[in-house]
């Protein structure tokens, strides 16, 4: 027979070897096991440490696909760099989109820091109340994110137009959309380059150096011409047989983009103007009050 006392772990109360609940507290005493019967290697702890150890590998494994993604990126791209007319295999349908992407993110950062330094520049021309109030609003801030939408936005016509042009050319183009846009970003990829110089010159030139701005549109030309260039040449590359001419393809694969751009221009200056009435009618007591 067994003399040794137990214990409820709830409220201490002395209780028999047999009872399953507490007479004073009703815990139930099968749930948990006494600290006398207690094993010393309790399975949730085993439990508990399985599970840090697969969270602690989830950890690393994301790590592990962020840099192998960043790797794959940036092999992808410097390819695309030294042969623009060829199609890289087996590339993540991701690439395309995530390089336009940072076109357009290096573009509006270039312009963000000008306005900056332009800011700064007739800083002394303006009230400080006014100068404090156009910080606060962020005014930078917002335009740069509206500014980084509408060439998300030009990017997407340029695409989605040559890509419905290569499909009337040819019924042999690629069916997939991302593929394609792989293809059109990987001949355009040497904006890159030109979008990070002149991003670095807007970094170093001073608000009162113009001919530094004058550099920055140099460098700004060869971005218009290679993606003009890149529309073309991916509308008629490896077409052998094509359904219609293609000039004629081409004449109006230029006339669309002309149309759609005088679409384009009209909404972006709409949104752009409207957000700039918007701001002057918003603060335009703070601006009489200041002077």
């Amino acid at each position: 027979m067994d003399n040794t006392k137990k214990f409820c772990p709830h409220c201490g109360t002395e209780i028999k070897p047999e009872a399953r609940f507490c007479p004073k507290c009703g815990y139930a005493l099968d749930a948990t096991p006494t600290p006398d019967e207690q094993p010393a290697d309790q399975p949730q702890t085993r439990e508990q440490a399985a599970a840090s150890e697969g969270a602690d590998t989830a950890t690393n494994h994301s790590f592990d696909d962020v840099k192998r993604f960043s790797g794959n990126f940036f092999s992808w791209w410097v390819a695309t760099v030294r042969h623009p007319s060829q199609v890289i295999p087996n590339a993540n349908r991701s690439f395309g989109v995530i390089a336009l992407a940072l076109e357009d993110l290096l573009t509006v950062l270039m312009l963000v820091s000008l306005g900056k330094r332009l800011m700064g520049l007739y800083s002394s021309d303006v009230s400080q109340a006014v100068a404090n109030m156009i910080n606060v609003n962020g005014i930078l801030f917002k335009f740069g994110l509206i500014v980084f939408c509408l060439i998300l936005l030009g990017a997407a016509v340029y695409v989605s137009l040559s890509y419905g042009f290569r499909r009337l050319i040819d019924d042999q183009a690629p069916v997939n959309f991302w593929e394609f846009t792989n293809q059109f970003a990987g001949i355009t990829n040497l904006i890159l380059i030109f979008n990070l110089i002149t991003f670095l010159l807007s970094l170093i030139t001073s608000g009162a150096n113009f001919s530094s701005y004058s550099l920055m549109i140099l460098f700004m030309i060869p971005t218009s011409v290679i993606l003009n260039v890149g529309y073309i040449f991916i509308i008629i590359h490896d077409v052998h047989h094509p359904r219609l001419d293609k000039f004629y393809t081409l004449l109006l694969a230029e006339a669309a983009l002309a149309i759609a751009f005088l679409i384009f221009t009209y909404i972006a200056g709409s949104i752009v103007g409207g957000s700039i009435v918007n701001f002057i009618q918003s603060n335009y007591s703070s601006f009489m009050n200041s002077f």
